[in-house]
């Protein structure tokens, strides 16, 4: 892992939730290049993004809420479902069991990111997200693992402690463009985190969008390498810890001009169990 001197922190501005007359409400495009529509009053916060490899100590999943790891892969094509599922799907439940001491993973799927307008038209991935979000709430991790797991699974995940944790990568280039922003956990307090419906053609989840307030830190990776991710902790039943739910999205990086690629990422979502094996 590439060691990093010159200190990269940035002043931004991050897309932050502020207000709704009742339940907020994401609905989600059926097509992956157009925008979702959202309920509710957002606004641009200026914030100090600052450079995590900075660091004293490197950031941990269980104390911060993310962290990052070198994790070489043998995918050539992250365009390729087939090497999604076939090649980087179990390179990431092995990586994954060093890193958090979990027993076992379950991958239940992935997006792709994709910035530039018209490769991400003719890709069919996603937009990067910019409003500050984590992916679960108290209701939705549980019912997420009931969702895509056998009733047997779901219940020996249930059972003891288990957390949700995405994996992302960087895939075109370094993300200087359009990084990664996510807060230390131990900043963010509970009334910052607004449950809100995510709405799909065949069912409606939930997630949190996030409100601003004085106290948070934030923190970016600058140059992301190929042979690095950013593990993210999006939820984690176990209430006794610091961490439970990583705030992130995205932010323009004022330092990073056009010439640099635009950002492609890949995030696989994961449920991992610390139940003990039988």
């Amino acid at each position: 892992m590439p060691q990093q001197n010159q200190d990269k922190s940035v002043e931004a501005t991050l897309y932050f939730f502020h207000h709704a007359e009742g339940k907020p409400v994401i609905e989600m495009s059926e097509t992956h290049s157009v925008t979702n529509t959202r309920t509710g009053e957002f606004r641009n916060i200026p914030v100090t993004m600052r450079d995590a490899r900075q660091l004293a100590a490197p950031a941990s999943l269980d104390r911060e809420g993310f962290a990052l790891d070198r994790f070489e892969t043998a995918v050539t094509d992250f365009y390729d479902e087939d090497q999604i599922t076939g090649v980087y799907y179990p390179e990431i439940e092995a990586f994954l069991k060093t890193p958090t001491g979990a027993t076992s993973v379950h991958i239940f799927d992935h997006t792709i990111r994709v910035q530039d307008d018209a490769k991400r038209t003719e890709k069919q991935v996603r937009l990067p997200v910019a409003p500050i979000h984590n992916d679960y709430t108290e209701w939705s991790g549980p019912k997420r693992v009931t969702d895509v797991m056998s009733a047997a699974e779901a219940e020996r995940y249930l059972g003891h402690r288990f957390a949700m944790v995405n994996v992302w990568r960087s895939i075109g280039g370094s993300a200087e463009r359009l990084p990664l922003a996510m807060a230390d956990a131990r900043t963010v307090e509970p009334d910052d985190f607004v449950a809100s419906d995510l709405v799909y053609g065949d069912r409606t989840g939930e997630i949190f969008q996030v409100r601003h307030s004085q106290g948070q830190e934030w923190f970016y990776y600058p140059d992301m390498q190929p042979d690095e991710v950013v593990v993210l902790k999006c939820f984690d039943n176990a209430t006794d810890g610091p961490s439970r739910y990583t705030a992130h999205g995205s932010f323009e990086n004022p330092n990073a001009g056009p010439q640099l690629p635009p950002r492609e990422s890949i995030e696989v979502r994961t449920m991992i169990s610390f139940a003990p094996l039988t």
